[in-house]
């Protein structure tokens, strides 16, 4: 965070009306592990995570910092329901576990038919918040939360298996469609498959929106030459600390896959998992189930929405992904040309990590409701909405 909005935050701690001190230990421990991650000092019990600086990456740090200190894992989307530290001591402080779905209410108001956003590969839902908020408060949003996150259920690593389990998830809420689905990065391969099962069924997808989705295989492998040129040109774009990043992004992703695989051999109970490793054991099979994945044609439309901007910080991703110097000379329709009945494209501002958040997310808001409407209008002229 930087320093001016550090002292902004300052400033108004200062006002007594604004500033509630830890009234019991966990509060205190919490507000202790809250100052020290979003370096801020003092933070007041009834200050929201999301409204001083907190975002899904820290989200990250603060459950784990928070299994290490209280014994307790909890779905990062607890933070929706309970972004203080007053609410969340509360919930650490429940002699029960909470109730647990896939299926998150980010903002659960609105007359119009709910919209069902798939998570990418951080598993979580935290960066839909923005998006929600944005969408105001006339349409529900749920965001679903890959299966695990809770640390009590096994992960799935079929694209396939997730579509069927979150189509059960959406059915406690609509049972039948017309449907508005969306997803994010790899969330859009899941949100497409949920539509073909859906439209399989005999169901109504209304929308299907993906946001920056490629389908896997869309780029050509890079051949062993190109692969090496990239790679210096890597060098001297960053110099001596390119292959030190190189080289400790390999050992990780080695490390990660081969400690997941010995809690496996070694029969480790899922629920005896550190959470950290769980979260991560949770990427490698969402990764897995794209590089399984085979998307079939879809007889409906998609609404794709593009990030106008190169990824930051991919400068070599190998395979599958692109860089900055192949980046303008993507296929424009990321993949899904021949296997959509109707694309519709959008460029929205920002980079492929920026583009929920602000000062873009009001951009994509924007396209994203105009497009919502429309389908929305279709629906009602060919059917009626069945949303209990």
């Amino acid at each position: 965070m930087s320093h001016s909005a550090q002292t902004v935050r300052l400033d108004q701690s200062n006002l007594e009306a604004d500033y509630v001190a830890p009234q019991n230990s966990t509060q205190t421990q919490l507000v202790e592990i809250w100052e020290q991650l979003l370096e801020i000092t003092p933070i007041s019990i009834r200050d929201n995570f999301f409204e001083i600086g907190g975002d899904s990456l820290l989200a990250v740090r603060l459950f784990a910092q928070i299994e290490q200190t209280f014994g307790k894992s909890l779905s990062l989307s607890t933070l929706l329901q309970s972004p203080t530290v007053e609410q969340l001591a509360s919930v650490l402080g429940e002699t029960t576990s909470p109730s647990w779905s896939s299926l998150v209410p980010i903002q659960p108001n609105g007359s119009k038919p709910p919209f069902f956003c798939v998570h990418g590969n951080g598993a979580n839902v935290l960066v839909f918040n923005e998006l929600a908020n944005h969408l105001g408060t006339d349409r529900p949003f749920y965001g679903l939360q890959a299966r695990g996150v809770d640390g009590k259920e096994a992960a799935l690593d079929r694209i396939e298996d997730m579509a069927a389990f979150y189509i059960q998830e959406m059915r406690t809420i609509q049972p039948q469609g017309p449907y508005f689905l969306g997803g994010f990065s790899s969330g859009g391969l899941v949100a497409f498959e949920i539509a073909q099962q859906l439209h399989a069924e005999g169901e109504q997808v209304a929308f299907l929106g993906l946001f920056d989705t490629f389908v896997p295989g869309s780029f050509p492998s890079v051949s062993i030459p190109e692969r090496l040129a990239r790679h210096w040109r890597n060098l001297f774009r960053l110099g001596a600390k390119y292959p030190l990043k190189m080289l400790r992004s390999a050992w990780l992703r080695v490390y990660n896959k081969n400690v997941c695989r010995l809690y496996q051999l070694f029969r480790i109970n899922w629920l005896d998992w550190p959470y950290e490793r769980k979260r991560r054991y949770i990427g490698i099979c969402i990764r897995r189930a794209v590089k399984a994945y085979v998307p079939q044609v879809y007889p409906g439309q998609v609404t794709l929405f593009r990030a106008s901007e190169p990824p930051m910080g991919w400068y070599y991703m190998g395979r599958d992904f692109p860089t900055p110097d192949d980046w303008y000379d993507r296929d424009p329709q990321y993949g899904w040309g021949n296997l959509v009945g109707e694309l519709a494209s959008h460029d929205v501002s920002g980079h492929h990590g920026s583009m929920l958040k602000e000062p873009h997310v009001a951009g994509l808001t924007e396209k994203l409701r105009a497009s919502l409407d429309a389908a929305l209008n279709t629906a009602e002229l060919t059917g009626s909405n069945h949303v209990s």
